[in-house]
């Protein structure tokens, strides 16, 4: 005798969703002023190239505000401390030396202040303390170079090489820090 399946014919009571999916497309025009500024790596964890970093590092000279990944940051690096050592190696320490690391001084800077944003933090953890340790010095230079003449070395003299080294580890540990989004 052949058997019989029930089937069940009741509808389910649980609710169901309906999800609409459309596309917008909104286009905005703008009149502004739009001021050159370093090219940004095609995706934001993307390594980009040495070459790429490099132009990102001369045309991003002035430009404190963007974000600089870390493959950008230490081919830069590398280009800074390779320029230097050419230059140190060509002239000696004079005055060539000095424009070069003038030169030099301010798109570092500027890099730097972006792989801190990168990073997530605020560009003044860089700024502050990179002013004073560049600053201190010149005032102090006087001072230092007396005692330094007679092999002596000052309570301030140690203060600011401890603070110093302090805070280019610290620097070192943001530059390795991956993007925040």
């Amino acid at each position: 005798m052949p058997t019989t399946k029930k089937t069940n014919t009741k509808k389910s009571t649980a609710p169901r969703r309906t999800v609409k999916r459309t596309v917008v497309r909104k286009t905005v025009t703008t009149t502004e002023t739009v001021r050159p500024v370093a090219p940004v790596a095609p995706e934001r964890n993307r390594m980009i190239g040495p070459f790429a970093s490099v132009r990102n590092f001369i045309l991003g000279y002035f430009d404190f505000l963007g974000r600089s990944t870390r493959s950008e940051f230490w081919f830069g690096l590398l280009f800074v401390f390779l320029v230097t050592f050419a230059v140190f190696a060509l002239f000696g320490r004079g005055v060539v030396f000095s424009v070069c690391n003038i030169l030099l001084f301010i798109p570092f800077v500027a890099l730097s202040a972006r792989r801190f944003q990168d990073a997530g933090l605020s560009v003044w953890w860089y700024m502050i303390p990179c002013l004073l340790f560049y600053l201190v010095p010149v005032f102090r230079a006087a001072v230092w170079a007396r005692l330094m003449a007679f092999n002596m070395v000052s309570l301030d003299m140690a203060l600011y090489s401890f603070f110093a080294i302090a805070f280019w580890i610290f620097c070192f540990v943001v530059a390795c820090l991956p993007t925040r989004k």
